[in-house]
């Protein structure tokens, strides 16, 4: 295993951090553009194709970010809304580089950055940030629910923007609902995201615990989107939020959009070159297999159609959350 240097971590993205590995050291892997470009998670599972190991300290890691400036903006989301195609579509654009889903940033989010003896959030965004080329900055999309963490991101650079991505509450049952696999990932974030959501308004008790399946992902929507709800409040000129019911509608206005956002000014060309590419019509999670809009459009009416009961519960128990607080009215009527 290679022992890799602050000079060779500062000179490229080509070592990546991928975890702690023992007290003091991190487990990097060597990671070409081609690599990133396919990865739809930079977590462990980027290991299943095998790439060369190498290890550094948490002390090198550290230098080699204050050898950098950080460049990078972000997408946060709620998860299941169409995040990874966002990134996907605009990774491809050459002024920036794209970094779905680091698994280090899901350590820092839990909280666990002094067990793992990780470096500082702030070591770790500049890591994350370096790119290929000069005029380039990264993209990184982070898990769902490093949205917990989503304003102290954004707060260690001034010049970093965010898509914050979601769909409404009723879209959300719904396609939640209609995956068996996403039901159970569903399921099993479901304790957290409830601590999550009571941590963040104020530590009370919600007036209707939820119950059923569908009150559960109601209450998951809710805990997920009073995290963008809150980075919106604390910087709100650098922050932009997409609809991907809308994106979908017009993803031509959805491309252009972002892009602005994000500090480019596309052509009418670019944005045509973006959507000509290969994603609008794979499923961007796993690309060998084909989905679209219209593929999309059939799980959700077999959703109303299997679990309308479900979605009907969960629409209620949100009609009977609102007005609790500031960041629950604040995700119900965005």
């Amino acid at each position: 295993m290679a022992e890799v240097t602050a000079a060779e971590l500062a000179g490229s993205p080509t070592w990546f951090p991928l975890e702690a590995q023992t007290a003091g050291t991190l487990r990097l892997v060597r990671l070409d553009e081609a690599a990133y470009r396919g990865a739809s998670f930079l977590d462990q599972r980027i290991l299943s194709t095998n790439p060369d190991a190498g290890v550094c300290s948490v002390e090198a890691a550290t230098t080699a970010a204050g050898m950098l400036d950080a460049r990078a903006h972000y997408i946060f989301h709620i998860g299941h809304v169409g995040s990874t195609l966002l990134s996907r579509i605009l990774g491809e654009h050459p002024g920036f580089h794209s970094v779905r889903e680091p698994a280090l940033l899901r350590t820092l989010a839990a909280k666990q950055a002094q067990t793992a003896h990780l470096p500082s959030l702030t070591a770790t965004l500049t890591l994350l940030a370096r790119t290929w080329r000069t005029p380039q900055r990264a993209l990184i999309k982070a898990t769902s629910f490093v949205s917990e963490i989503a304003e102290s991101i954004l707060a260690t650079d001034d010049h970093a923007a965010a898509l914050l991505v979601f769909t409404p509450a009723l879209s959300y049952l719904r396609c939640i609902l209609g995956g068996p696999n996403s039901r159970v990932e569903s399921k099993v974030l479901a304790p957290a995201r409830l601590a999550r959501l009571q941590a963040r308004i104020g530590g009370a008790a919600l007036p209707n615990p939820p119950r059923s399946e569908g009150e559960w992902i109601a209450m998951s929507w809710l805990c997920e989107m009073a995290s963008l709800c809150e980075a919106w409040a604390q910087h709100e000129d650098r922050v932009y939020w997409v609809d991907f019911e809308g994106f979908l509608s017009n993803p031509s206005v959805g491309v252009s959009g972002a892009l602005g956002a994000l500090g480019v000014a596309p052509t009418a060309q670019d944005v045509d070159g973006l959507l000509a590419g290969p994603w609008m019509g794979r499923y961007a999670k796993a690309p060998e297999y084909a989905y679209d809009a219209a593929l999309r459009r059939t799980v959700l009416e077999a959703a109303d159609r299997e679990h309308g009961g479900e979605i009907r519960r969960g629409m209620d128990w949100l009609a009977h959350t609102a007005g609790h607080h500031r960041l629950i009215d604040a995700a119900l009527t965005r």
